[in-house]
């Protein structure tokens, strides 16, 4: 409980440091959408399709970065046939608002509704994933809709029900990745342990990269996910 309290304290208090001084970057009429949430507020995103029906991932963005930090990871999964939506937390990039916890568990539902209600989007192969405070968000959007068998992890934290799921649901593979500092590698060895499905990996990186700055860590950890996501969502 200890460990859960800390990580909110800290997700807010980045979000209230970091929300205003997100970077910015110029409209794309081509790929931003607006995703409204539950109570009527407009989560700012990009949907990038592949260019033929197909899978696609929610990507979930670390409480100190914006929906642009997967801007390096997106161009390999749109060539590699998987449709990739992003969006701003309350706070961060485009999106106003003060950042809050429970609302983007909701605000995470309604960017999921949006992604699986493309008509290019192949419903039945359905990726998640996220880096830092979006791994807690993405596992435990994974454990409350068992049609998303594939799931990407960056050094996070998946809490005690989360794992719980991921122990239970040996139909659900996870990509785990963390940097072997601190306590970055054992969440998400935690996390990848608790599976119990034979696919799921952890990579271990050196250094003390944190989240999406990994794949800058590690030159081939960008490629081994992409192969993974494209063997787990059967891309041929």
């Amino acid at each position: 409980m200890g460990r859960m309290i800390f990580d909110t304290l800290l997700t807010l208090t980045l979000a209230h440091m970091l929300g205003a001084c997100a970077r910015s970057h110029p409209p794309d009429p081509a790929h931003d959408v607006d995703i409204t949430a539950s109570d009527g507020h407009v989560l700012k995103g990009s949907y990038f399709p592949s260019g033929k029906p197909g899978p696609a991932i929610l990507l979930i963005h670390q409480c100190n970065l914006d929906r642009h930090a997967w801007d390096t990871l997106t161009p390999n999964l749109t060539a590699a046939g998987i449709h990739v939506l992003t969006f701003d937390q309350r706070g961060f990039g485009d999106t106003s608002g003060p950042a809050d916890q429970k609302k983007t568990h909701d605000d995470v539902e309604s960017a999921y509704a949006f992604l699986i209600s493309r008509n290019d989007v192949d419903k039945n192969r359905i990726a998640a994933g996220g880096a830092s405070c979006g791994v807690m968000y993405s596992s435990g959007l994974a454990s409350r809709h068992p049609e998303i068998k594939t799931l990407l992890l960056m050094s996070g934290w998946a809490d005690d029900n989360a794992r719980a799921y991921f122990a239970a649901t040996p139909s659900l593979a996870i990509f785990g990745a963390a940097a072997n500092h601190q306590s970055d590698a054992a969440d998400i060895r935690q996390a990848v342990t608790a599976s119990k499905n034979p696919q799921s990996v952890s990579r271990i990186v050196q250094g003390s990269a944190h989240g999406v700055p990994l794949m800058d860590a590690d030159p081939q950890l960008k490629p081994a996910l992409v192969n993974w996501l494209k063997t787990q969502l059967h891309v041929h």
